[in-house]
């Protein structure tokens, strides 16, 4: 993780040499040279007396000024380096952290009943509660969750028509040909992974690409912060396909499944972007004021321009410190209606949950062109992550 927390601290450089404190240290130097003259050179006389009164005091304070000079000078100079090294190295790691992602495209399937992407996204905006006491899938009477429309008690048939609804809405006949994809499936379910895997290059398949995938191993936010650091000059597409599914333990969770098709900035140019996904930065709950503004560093982004916060993927203790931490830069402008809450309106959409975030406030940041925030948990690791959505500027990002 690139971040200017372990920011390297200010070199101390030496004193600079006062003119002052030299001449007054000649002046004593030769006065003491007088009186140590006066008391025991009693023999010598006329001008050998003041030679040696004033001389040798002269010449004594010469060679150590003359030394004190040099080591000045060096230690300066080793100064100026340090100095030179760590603007350096704070050049090139702003560079890093603000390496972002172009949003290509985005397809969210949710336990709403709308008719279309607009009618979700409003559904989302206006906080709509979709969670109720119901059946699980596994039969389990009184739970409270949101469930896809598709009622199907074929789990397994239910994964392939989502993958398949996922795949048709990605701008595939825009991507060229020497373009890899590299997908990654961040999937919370009672189905095993092999089957996940299984169900999703069989749905792949039934569509014929020609595009190479790579599948890549990887789950939560931290799959972003690994792509920036060490594929960001890769010709590839990154596709994030997200979804949760009868869960293991389906109270207070939501159904929700996700394809987020993300390129690098640096290299992408077939597919006009939506809107730019930046550096996420992950903290632990205590600490998310510092995680919000370096997640505002990494943009950067000016104070009070945030238009909504999304929340998303939240434990109990997680949320607490959010309710705290809320109305601080950059997002503290931001309250009210302005702050979905999709834990509270849908359920805990595990694997889903920060890609859902993430997608839709892409969505919003392209409808509004107006910077969107999300702060979400990981279902990896207790941190919450905090990252900015911004729409598409014309300033290109530099690198190193």
């Amino acid at each position: 993780m690139y971040s200017l927390k372990n920011l390297p601290p200010l070199y101390v450089r030496p004193a600079p040499l006062k003119g002052v404190r030299w001449i007054y240290s000649l002046v004593f130097m030769i006065s003491f040279g007088i009186i140590l003259m006066r008391m025991f050179g009693i023999h010598i006389k006329g001008h050998s007396f003041w030679l040696l009164a004033v001389g040798i005091p002269f010449a004594c304070w010469f060679v150590i000024g003359t030394l004190c000079v040099v080591i000045w000078m060096l230690r300066d100079v080793k100064a100026s380096g340090y100095d030179k090294r760590r603007e350096k190295w704070i050049l090139s790691e702003t560079r890093k952290s603000r390496r972002a992602f172009q949003v290509l495209s985005t397809s969210i399937i949710t336990g709403h009943i709308v008719k279309d992407k607009d009618e979700l996204l409003n559904s989302l905006l206006m906080n709509k509660i979709i969670i109720s006491s119901q059946k699980d899938r596994s039969g389990n009477e009184s739970i409270r969750l949101s469930l896809f429309p598709d009622n199907d008690d074929n789990i397994s048939g239910l994964i392939l028509n989502i993958f398949k609804e996922l795949i048709c809405k990605l701008p595939l006949s825009y991507i060229p040909g020497n373009n890899n994809l590299v997908v990654t499936l961040d999937v919370s379910s009672v189905i095993p992974k092999e089957i996940i895997n299984k169900l999703w290059f069989q749905s792949w398949g039934e569509f014929g690409s020609l595009h190479s995938v790579e599948l890549m191993e990887s789950k939560g936010p931290g799959i972003l912060d690994t792509w920036l650091n060490t594929r960001i000059k890769d010709n590839s597409l990154l596709l994030i396909v997200a979804l949760q599914v009868a869960p293991v333990n389906a109270d207070n969770t939501a159904e929700a499944a996700v394809a987020l098709l993300l390129g690098n900035r640096l290299m992408q140019e077939s597919i006009t972007p939506m809107a730019i996904l930046h550096r996420p930065d992950p903290s632990p709950a205590e600490e998310l004021e510092s995680g919000m503004r370096m997640a505002a560093y990494n943009v950067p982004i000016k104070d009070d321009i945030v238009k909504h916060l999304w929340l998303s993927g939240m434990n109990d203790r997680q949320h607490t410190e959010v309710v705290i931490h809320q109305n601080k830069p950059p997002a503290q402008a931001v309250e009210g209606d302005t702050v979905i809450n999709l834990d509270s309106t849908m359920g805990h959409a595990g694997a889903a949950a920060p890609w859902l975030a993430i997608a839709a406030a892409a969505e919003i940041a392209q409808q509004t062109q107006s910077p969107q925030m999300i702060i979400c948990g990981d279902t990896t690791q207790d941190v919450l992550w905090s990252t900015l959505v911004t729409p598409v500027t014309s300033r290109q990002e530099m690198d190193s």
